[in-house]
């Protein structure tokens, strides 16, 4: 997904709950959080974020915690970062233990 439309899916959740709130009075801006907290959590394992080089490539519990206390930043760089992992564009992680050579013992 490109950044813009990332910001423009987050800021349409957004509206979508201000808009729910002034018609129905009730504020679910909490409740989408969570649950959008929730759906990267889960999908973070399916897709196993944690193989690629990302500034949020953590575990399921860190990513879930990250995006709800830092939702409206942490929310679009995740479908950034699963956008690119989905098309093949994201770069793998390198193993350290194969990058570097083993001394010899002589």
């Amino acid at each position: 997904m490109k950044p813009w439309l990332a910001i423009l899916v987050t800021f349409g959740l957004i509206l979508g709950c201000i808009m729910i709130a002034a018609i129905s009075g009730y504020d679910i801006s909490i409740v989408m959080i969570l649950g959008t907290s929730l759906w990267a959590a889960i999908d973070s394992s399916k897709i196993e974020l944690r193989k690629y080089q990302s500034g949020i490539s953590y575990g399921p519990f860190v990513i879930f915690f990250a995006i709800a206390f830092l939702w409206i930043a942490g929310f679009p760089w995740y479908l950034i970062v699963r956008y690119r992992i989905k098309v093949g564009t994201a770069t793998l992680k390198n193993d350290l233990t194969k990058a570097v050579p083993q001394a010899n013992q002589n």
